[in-house]
């Protein structure tokens, strides 16, 4: 026994010394030793600090071997998923890499064709340039192939033939290719990596190619530094422990401030200032100049039945809307209606905070379970602001279908009905909110009455939905970036690499991490994932522009955020809470 528990703990030790000394020098790397040539010293000075690190952490493992094999698998399980779900939220990419062995290698290659009725070809090394940053080569540096005729500085081809140049290295975040057109007739083609490019010699012709491309930082290297920032975190929370063991009142603070209303919503409060300051931030020439601009005109053009298809039958938010700039005008405010539509979206994220604590704070067996879900929420809201508006509609729509949800667990289905009627005035995705409800009227005891509020919601959102199209008939369809919704726009959508990009900044993880992890939901959570997650990605892809992934905050909040909260229960080894939803639904 004692010879197994050996074993492990060298492979531990092994393992874990490997992957901190690698992590931790190689974000010192990135953060302080690159240079823009390779210095054997500075790669030195890394090696130097990956053995040190990893002695430190393959001593430490030995010292404290004993609390290693007394490691639940809650300690293990929150260790290795809470740097996961909350890291990939705050994680920025690195710059673009000054060391020639970070960068992206790019390959450049000039082929001259020269015509057989041709004067010869000939230019100086000066004609070729390839500009990088702060560095121009020329001719020069370039690789000859083929049936080159120079004399030191010149190039020369005799008519009727052909030759390149070849340039192959790393590349800087801009590149720069400018070639002189020599005085002959032919061609002049440039591969760059996978792009071909064909210039005519001519008299007529330019007598100047220009040629750019920006690259952007190798998805590798952000790959690399994500993954050791991750183990360090990691390390980092299991050094804790080790230290401390159950001396660390961290959990039990957090358990104390969540249980205190007051801080909730002083977090709230907090909380919603910062998204709301970053989104305005986001806003195309400022904030001031987009609200009585853009925003402005979109307001008014819905209050007169102006607006365009979908933006006209959202109208529950723009009259709420209005309704605080009165408010300002009233009381003579200077700016009534920057402070109406700031004081509007503060009050929103505030009820978003505090009812997804609610809801949160239902489903989880702990409170600060409930506080992490919080507090991703918060997290994906922060990176949510490509290419918005302040968005009013969207975040009531994530207002009324917390709401719902609270009013369905509390088996408030009457209530449903009226939240319903509200949100159909906001938005017609609430549409799903009647499904909601029938996912969970099913598990009533058995009787047609029972349906009734489902049958009620679902007739309450077609009336509201059918009226609004009729009061405002024919409104013209908004055409997001040129891409007509429908197989254009999920072609769009699907191949453009931001896209998915966004997703992953705003969604993080949670999602795949929830799924994998789905039987451990109550059923309930599985209905509401089969009702809302396809459904709605499905549409807004085929409709929607994906990359304003503001969009998407609803199945997070109701759907993903939940699920990884069933399986932070999972791994505490409670399940009260997933017991009696799963008995009560």
């Amino acid at each position: 026994m004692q010879k197994s528990e050996g074993r492990f703990i060298f492979r531990i030790a092994v393992v874990s010394s490997v992957l901190a000394g690698c992590s931790f020098a190689f974000i010192v790397f990135i953060s302080f030793l690159q240079t823009p040539v390779i210095s054997l010293s500075r790669l030195a000075i890394a090696l130097a600090l990956f053995i040190v690190f990893a002695i430190a952490n393959y001593l430490l493992v030995f010292h404290w071997k004993a609390r290693l094999i007394t490691f639940s698998r809650r300690v293990i399980g929150l260790c290795f998923l809470l740097p996961l779900l909350f890291l990939p939220l705050f994680y920025a990419p690195p710059a673009y890499p000054i060391h020639p062995l970070l960068r992206q290698w790019t390959d450049v290659a000039v082929q001259y064709d020269v015509n057989a009725d041709s004067r010869p070809l000939s230019f100086s090394k000066s004609d070729v340039r390839l500009q990088m940053g702060k560095d121009v080569l020329d001719a020069r540096a370039f690789r000859a192939v083929g049936t080159w005729q120079s004399t030191g500085d010149t190039f020369s081809l005799d008519p009727g033939t052909g030759a390149s140049l070849h340039w192959v290295g790393a590349a800087t975040d801009a590149m720069l290719l400018t070639l002189q057109a020599p005085a002959a007739s032919g061609t002049v083609t440039v591969y760059w990596d996978q792009s071909r490019s064909v210039f005519e010699l001519s008299q007529d012709a330019p007598k100047q190619i220009l040629l750019n491309r920006k690259f952007t930082t190798p998805f590798g290297v952000g790959a690399l530094l994500f993954l050791s920032i991750y183990i360090l975190i990691t390390w980092f929370l299991f050094l804790l422990v080790i230290l401390f063991g159950k001396r660390i009142k961290f959990i039990q603070w957090i358990e104390t401030a969540a249980a205190s209303r007051l801080w909730i919503i002083l977090l709230a409060i907090i909380l919603a200032a910062v998204t709301i300051k970053l989104q305005l931030d986001s806003l195309d020439g400022g904030a001031e100049s987009y609200i009585h601009g853009v925003q402005l005109a979109r307001h008014n053009a819905v209050l007169q039945g102006q607006a365009p298809n979908p933006w006209q039958y959202r109208v529950l938010s723009e009259y709420v809307a209005e309704g605080f700039i009165r408010f300002f005008q009233f009381l003579k405010i200077q700016d009534p209606i920057g402070f109406g539509f700031i004081s509007l979206r503060v009050l929103q994220n505030i009820a978003i905070f505090l009812l997804a604590f609610a809801l949160y704070r239902k489903i989880a067996t702990s409170k600060w379970i409930a506080l992490a879900g919080f507090l991703l929420l918060a997290g994906s809201m922060k990176n949510a602001f490509y290419d918005n508006d302040l968005s009013f509609n969207t975040y009531f729509d994530l207002i009324f279908y917390l709401l719902a949800v609270i009013l369905i667990l509390n088996r408030k289905y009457d209530w449903v009905v009226l939240v319903t009627f509200f949100a159909a005035l906001n938005r017609e995705t609430s549409g799903l909110i009647p499904f909601l409800l029938l996912a969970a009227l099913i598990h009533e005891p058995s009787s047609w009455k029972n349906f009734l509020p489902f049958v009620l919601s679902a007739g309450v959102f077609a009336v509201v939905f059918l009226g609004l199209h009729l009061i405002y008939l024919n409104r013209p369809l908004y055409i997001p970036y040129q891409q007509i919704p429908g197989y254009q726009m999920l072609i769009y959508n699907v191949t453009r690499p931001f896209t998915w990009d966004q997703l992953y900044y705003t969604l993080g993880l949670v999602p795949i991490i929830g799924l994998l992890f789905i039987f451990k939901w109550p059923r309930l959570w599985r209905y509401f994932f089969l009702i809302m997650a396809p459904a709605w990605f499905a549409i807004h892809f085929v409709l929607s522009i994906v990359g304003e992934t503001r969009l998407f905050l609803v199945p997070l909040a109701v759907v993903f955020i939940p699920g990884i909260l069933f399986v932070l229960n999972y791994i505490q080894d409670s399940g009260q809470i997933n017991r009696e939803l799963s008995s009560g639904f």
